[in-house]
């Protein structure tokens, strides 16, 4: 490699390092958040059964913050251990980490992008969806009326 490639390749391996310790502390923050929504929530349904209100699970919302912040790790995991296996290959030349740190890059951008793919998809089937419902209920209440 030459002297500029490794420059970039540095550069690039703090920013990941950066990038990477930001997305552990966003994944903690919403394990965090979805422990207080848990028990936020079920206190709230606790004190609806007092009142015999109708129950809704909304301690659920919390357990889908867990879930995506298990989801959201992998990447910023995957990113660290990049930058920590290029600053290992640089310290002491070792072009076994330096293909270790590709994998985990490979790895970091497969993950962005299939999660990519699947928000896109996720986003056509709800516009679809919102389309069929405001044209079934545009039509229910508009309905022409013939004598």
């Amino acid at each position: 490699m030459t002297d500029e490639s490794v420059a970039f390749l540095r550069e690039a391996k703090s920013w990941a390092t950066f990038l990477a310790i930001l997305g552990f502390i966003g994944s903690g923050l919403m394990v965090l958040a979805g422990i207080f929504v848990t028990v936020f929530f079920s206190v709230i349904n606790a004190l609806k059964n007092i009142a015999n209100m109708p129950d809704f699970p909304f301690s659920l919302f919390g357990l889908f913050y867990i879930i995506l912040a298990v989801v959201y790790f992998f990447p910023a995991y995957y990113l660290y251990k990049f930058a920590d296996n290029l600053g290992y290959a640089f310290r002491i030349h070792d072009e076994v980490r330096l293909t270790s740190a590709m994998r985990f890059l490979k790895k970091h951008f497969k993950f962005i992008g299939i999660a990519a793919i699947c928000l896109i998809v996720l986003y056509v089937i709800m516009i679809i969806v919102f389309m069929a419902v405001g044209f079934s209920t545009g039509f229910q209440h508009h309905s022409p009326k013939f004598i």
